[in-house]
């Protein structure tokens, strides 16, 4: 059970990051994901879901930070951009009163993507919290205690091994998209899916194009068929 101080110093972080993040969304030091990111992220798979749809989704990305940063990193793998993967100890875990009595000691432990542009800008993504931010604002909000770093060449190789060992199939994993799509729409009035319920419902959008992209209907109507006639529908064996 947390304590008073916990309570408190926890309400004081809350109050402390919405009021910086205000502030950085006035001056163009913070925001949400832009069309130019979400449609380079259309492109990049996993378990047959595009990164679109997923990194979108507060349900889908929290929890799962390790897995949805490297989503993310892969975006900007192919331009000049540096990236690095950050792991590192964060204050909207560490100070969190559910976390209160975790005898793990990585409990705090956290994942980002840390993108650094031609121009020197240092810019943070935390797929978890679904923003973007410079670094120096980002590092007085959460305080890292940063742990590892891994650079855009580490980055690559991971990629590589993955593609080598667990291939995407986007003809066989899309049949994944009659299980989550429903779930992730039933996820639209909910108050953390911030991409849901602002900005005109970009995870709504974001649906909708994957829908298009594979013949939802088609594909849906399959799998019902197939349920009618009592054979194993193609439901299985996806990732996410």
């Amino acid at each position: 059970m947390s304590t008073k101080i916990q309570e408190l110093k926890w309400k004081l972080y809350l109050y402390k990051q919405k009021e910086l993040m205000l502030w950085g969304m006035r001056h163009g030091y913070s925001g949400l994901y832009n069309d130019e990111l979400i449609i380079k992220l259309r492109t990049i798979y996993t378990g047959g879901m595009p990164a679109s749809v997923l990194l979108l989704s507060h349900g889908m990305c929290n929890g799962h930070c390790y897995d949805r940063a490297l989503l993310m990193a892969r975006a900007f793998l192919d331009t000049e951009d540096d990236v690095n993967l950050i792991c590192a100890d964060v204050d909207f875990l560490r100070l969190n009163p559910l976390y209160a009595e975790d005898e793990d000691p990585n409990f705090a432990d956290h994942c980002i993507v840390e993108r650094i542009t031609k121009d020197g800008k240092h810019i943070i993504y935390d797929t978890t919290q679904g923003i973007v931010c410079d670094k120096r604002l980002y590092w007085l909000m959460e305080h890292p205690k940063v742990r590892l770093i891994k650079n855009k060449q580490s980055i690559i190789n991971q990629v590589r091994e993955e593609e080598i060992y667990e291939p995407e199939d986007l003809e066989r994993d899309k049949y994944s998209s009659i299980v989550i799509l429903p779930m992730l729409e039933l996820s639209y009035d909910f108050a953390s899916e911030i991409y849901a319920i602002k900005d005109g419902g970009l995870l709504k959008r974001e649906i909708e194009h994957y829908k298009k992209v594979i013949g939802y209907n088609e594909i849906r109507k399959e799998v019902e068929e197939e349920i009618e006639k009592g054979t194993p529908p193609k439901l299985f064996k996806f990732k996410l």
